[in-house]
């Protein structure tokens, strides 16, 4: 009797757990989601921002084959929607037509499979940031894919001077940019600074974060046109046109001058609060003595003696 209590212990666990086996089983469990750009399999994995899969962005604003990652998804569930929402990247829906350009795609796809099993969609990206695509399928979490894009072509240049830098010595900042406002490292750009008496030329190359600062330093109180010019990109119709040309003013203040201007102030105010001090304590003759210096140190802004 034993023996059949264990046998029958032994049968109800089994099936118990296999019921659970079939229950825990993850939804879409048979989904296979392949990635690949121009044809080929993505050179990256694409699933951690580590293994961003690397675009280059449709700065030609044509988004091209080799610009976009196509997502090929297999297996799903009949009647499971399938959601896509992309930030900093943008989405192009199966049997697009026509020319993709630039402005072409959304943010958001939500797409009905209806008794099919398979669905497509590509994504591009102009940002240099880290883009993520998430992908949910039915009643599934999302899965996450990565996609990065290199900057294009230097489009646009900037020159950036401090508002009134003090003494001899100033920073300028020159920056570089692609057509989508991606930072173009390794960039060259012609710094001309012109003063009153002399023109110097400094040949300039950007750094990593798309910009280089030039520290000037001999200048004379005086005021300075700043000239950046670079080779830029060729005009794409329906972008942003390139700006190879770009100025600015840099202003050298005197600082001993400035000094002395603020003392003359201070003095004024010290005496301004030593008259108000000596009216307010009603002392009439430290008061008038102190108004007597002040008016002439300060005659055109004399103050009545207290009789």
């Amino acid at each position: 009797m034993p023996s059949i209590k264990k046998t029958l212990l032994a049968t109800v666990s089994s099936v118990a757990l296999l019921a659970t086996a079939l229950v825990a089983a993850p939804a879409n469990a048979a989904v296979a989601t392949s990635l690949t750009v121009a044809g080929s399999a993505a050179a990256t994995a694409g699933t951690s921002e580590a293994t961003a899969i690397v675009l280059p962005v449709p700065s030609d604003n044509s988004v091209d084959s080799t610009d976009a990652v196509e997502f090929a998804i297999a297996g799903i569930t009949a009647g499971d929607a399938i959601s896509v929402v992309a930030t900093d990247a943008t989405l192009i829906p199966a049997g697009t037509t026509g020319t993709i350009t630039a402005t072409t795609g959304v943010s958001r796809l939500d797409i009905s499979t209806g008794t099919g099993t398979t669905a497509s969609f590509k994504a591009y990206t102009k940002t240099t940031k880290v883009g993520k695509i998430a992908v949910t399928i039915g009643s599934a979490a999302a899965v996450n894919y990565y996609v990065k894009g290199v900057a294009g072509a230097l489009n646009n240049i900037s020159v950036v001077a401090p508002a009134s830098p003090l003494g001899s010595v100033a920073k300028v900042t020159v920056a570089g940019s692609d057509v989508f406002g991606n930072a173009v490292s390794g960039a060259t750009v012609s710094l001309q600074v012109l003063g009153a008496t002399a023109t110097s030329t400094y040949a300039l190359t950007t750094g990593t974060d798309g910009s280089v600062v030039k520290e000037l330093s001999g200048l004379a109180v005086d005021a300075y046109d700043l000239v950046a010019t670079a080779t830029v990109a060729t005009a794409v119709t329906g972008l942003k046109a390139p700006v190879g040309f770009v100025k600015a003013q840099l202003k050298v203040v005197d600082l001993a001058a400035l000094v002395a201007e603020k003392d003359a102030e201070i003095a004024v105010l010290k005496a301004k609060l030593a008259l108000a001090e000596a009216s307010a304590s009603g002392n009439k003759a430290k008061y008038n003595a102190l108004a007597k210096k002040w008016n002439v140190k300060f005659p055109k802004a004399k103050v009545k003696l207290v009789k």
